[in-house]
């Protein structure tokens, strides 16, 4: 049987048609996945660089303390929500890993106590100098100490949560590309 012009001119049209909202849709929803991994990509770098910042942050709060145990300088603060990491720690926490969530709730009571430890220090101080420099090295160091090894696992989780992002990204950028051009060639062999 012989097929109309017309009939093969309409499922022509009615085929391209379906294939241009077929590859609209697919592009739309890979459009909205790519936007939705830049977030999470975002949000992990703002977390990596947080920790990082509240590393650097705390070393110079230590040397802060330092000084004016030894060379009679200002006293740091003993408010630990007012800095980089209070900031973290009891504020968003920008992400849902479950390790990152863990590791800042083991954070906050150190991080508490890091800070409280000004006080016990500048007591010390009144009364006896050499007390509260034996404080500073034996308690506030080591407190410090186990402070930035839990942020450097922060750091290192998050490292490699934007690792993982941006592979994941670059994995479906080129597989999507791919896809593309496999779906319009089935839909192009599709047509009649």
């Amino acid at each position: 049987m012989r097929k109309s012009i017309k009939r093969t001119v309409f499922i022509r049209v009615a085929a391209a048609l379906l294939s241009i909202l077929l590859f609209s849709g697919v592009t739309t929803f890979n459009l909205l996945r790519v936007e939705d991994m830049q977030e999470r990509n975002a949000q992990t770098v703002a977390v990596l660089n947080n920790a990082q910042s509240a590393e650097t942050a705390h070393y110079r709060w230590a040397l802060n303390l330092s000084n004016a145990l030894y060379a009679g300088g200002q006293f740091p603060g003993t408010d630990d929500t007012q800095c980089v990491l209070g900031k973290w720690v009891y504020g968003e926490a920008g992400t849902d890993n479950a390790d990152i969530l863990r590791l800042r709730s083991e954070i906050q009571p150190l991080h508490k106590q890091l800070h409280q430890s000004v006080g016990e220090a500048q007591s010390l101080m009144a009364t006896s100098p050499a007390q509260a420099q034996k404080y500073y090295q034996e308690t506030i160091q080591s407190n410090l100490g186990t402070l930035v090894g839990k942020l450097d696992e922060v750091i290192k989780k998050a490292t490699e949560l934007t690792q993982e992002s941006t592979d994941d990204i670059l994995s479906f950028l080129f597989c999507s590309d791919a896809e593309s051009l496999l779906f319009q060639v089935v839909l192009i062999n599709m047509l009649p």
